[in-house]
């Protein structure tokens, strides 16, 4: 397995303390707070989201989530860390899934049923049974994080690590010496995040994080001398497979249920299909040429080099992009390799939002509030914005009488806007005249990134870029 970003630490060696096990004692004087008729006590927190990970393990919406949290409960939570916490993992129970031994090889059989999870090795299974059939044949510990698939990929934040220029030029990223080992988008393990971004500053290219923890090895060779062909009648050669659902993606772009099906079509149809990889083929995408646009271009100026052509595409991550130059311009910004899904925009699809569990309680002025906990649990909404939990966009619903919509679990696009937005502290007085369109969580078009970042910053952060496109 290749570790990569001992190079640096030689160069720019700094030893430094991360922190330690215990959290931060928070100031909760500094919040409102009192004690209702009925005895209970309550803290009055804003809404604004910045997540901090508390010492229980949870995350809240901000440090006077962990205040309140403390006072409904009796607790003595600390803040662990600014940010979500790590996911907690679960374990899944395998005994309800048969095992077998065939050829010394432990096998499980798995149901065909494709309800995907992701597993702490930042893998997608095609179901509960996919990560127990894995760890038994490979004798590893690979547990649950989250039902659903995983994310391609995590922008790691380079701005913290200081850099350094020698004396012939080079630009140095000063980076700790911790190991914690985090997989590259392009597969390689490297000793830490800093060691991402290191490699990107030498070598000038736009890795991203895949996951923590190290890589996955490399697929072993496909060996179709275990299933023997049998003669059927009429002369033909026919590879009977076991009903068992290990899906694997073969060269050619198919998903085949388990190895032994690549086999068999090799066998019946006359190919040389090889395995590509363990799991399903991704989602058909098209690789966009980036280098055709933004050859020699230098981090922070990509967005602003890519020409005013609307030609709207839809990226693999969801996000709807001006032009294919747009999508380049994002990768070589956020570290990412979102591909390119279609032509034209995104077609948004609506979970249903279930309000019915959360309880509410009337007013003596008529109004109903629905009360939430500060659970940090964030849900994005068919308008564009990330609400800290489904009670907080139900609650928003009932407040305001809107009838918004769950898009998906998980944040929206709010972190490339903090990430877009990252170089303006403050409004800017004047904008270049550059027509890069930006939409806007409120449905205004805006010209180009300065004059969206300077709405955002006057919204107080709660406006979110739609899309690099016009609305």
């Amino acid at each position: 397995m290749k570790l990569t970003g001992g190079f640096v630490r030689a160069a720019l060696a700094l030893c430094c303390c991360l922190g330690t096990a215990f959290g931060v004692q928070l100031d909760c004087s500094q919040y409102s707070s009192g004690i209702t008729k009925d005895g209970r006590s309550w803290v009055a927190c804003p809404r604004n989201l910045q997540p901090v990970c508390g010492t229980d393990g949870n995350t809240y919406s901000n440090d006077c989530g962990i205040c309140l949290h403390n006072v409904e409960h009796s607790a003595s939570v600390e803040k662990e860390h600014d940010g979500e916490c790590d996911p907690k993992p679960i374990v899944v129970d395998c005994s309800n899934y048969r095992r077998a031994v065939v050829d010394d090889h432990v096998v499980v059989a798995c149901p065909r049923i494709f309800k995907p999870v992701c597993g702490s090795d930042s893998f997608t299974y095609d179901n509960d049974c996919g990560i127990c059939a894995y760890n038994a044949e490979h004798d590893t510990n690979v547990t649950k994080i989250h039902e659903g698939p995983c994310k391609e990929s995590v922008a790691v934040d380079c701005t913290r690590y200081r850099t350094q220029t020698t004396k012939d030029g080079k630009t140095l990223v000063a980076c700790p010496r911790d190991l914690n080992p985090v997989c590259g988008t392009d597969g390689n393990t490297y000793d830490n995040e800093c060691a991402i971004c290191a490699h990107n500053v030498e070598q000038r290219t736009h890795v991203g994080k895949r996951h923590s923890g190290q890589c996955r090895q490399k697929t072993a060779e496909l060996d179709c001398s275990k299933f023997p062909a049998r003669k059927v009648k009429g002369g033909k050669d026919l590879i009977r497979c076991p009903r068992i659902l290990l899906p694997v993606c073969g060269t050619d772009g198919f998903t085949y249920d388990n190895d032994c099906s690549i086999c068999a079509h090799n066998v019946q149809h006359g190919t040389d299909v090889k395995k590509s990889h363990d799991g399903r083929c991704k989602a058909e995408s098209t690789p966009v040429d980036c280098s055709t646009y933004l050859s020699g271009t230098k981090a922070g100026e990509a967005i602003g080099a890519c020409p005013f052509i609307l030609r709207e595409i839809c990226g693999t991550d969801g996000v709807t992009y001006s032009n294919d130059c747009a999508l380049c311009a994002h990768n070589m910004e956020y570290g990412t390799q979102v591909a390119k899904k279609h032509d034209g925009r995104c077609i948004e699809e609506a979970h249903q939002l279930n309000c019915s569990r959360y309880p509410t309680s009337t007013l003596k002025d008529g109004r109903e509030l629905m009360a939430c906990t500060m659970i940090y649990d964030p849900v994005c909404s068919t308008d564009g914005v990330t609400y800290a939990s489904e009670c907080t966009l139900c609650a928003h619903n009932l407040e305001h009488r809107t009838n918004l919509g769950k898009r998906k679990n998980g944040p929206c696009e709010e972190d490339i806007t903090r990430a877009l937005c990252k170089d303006f502290k403050e409004v800017s007085p004047i904008c270049t005249l550059e027509y890069m369109p930006h939409c806007g969580s409120d449905g205004k078009t805006y010209s180009n990134r300065c004059a969206f970042c300077n709405a955002y910053l006057e919204s107080r952060t709660t406006l979110n870029i739609m899309s690099l496109t016009e609305c």
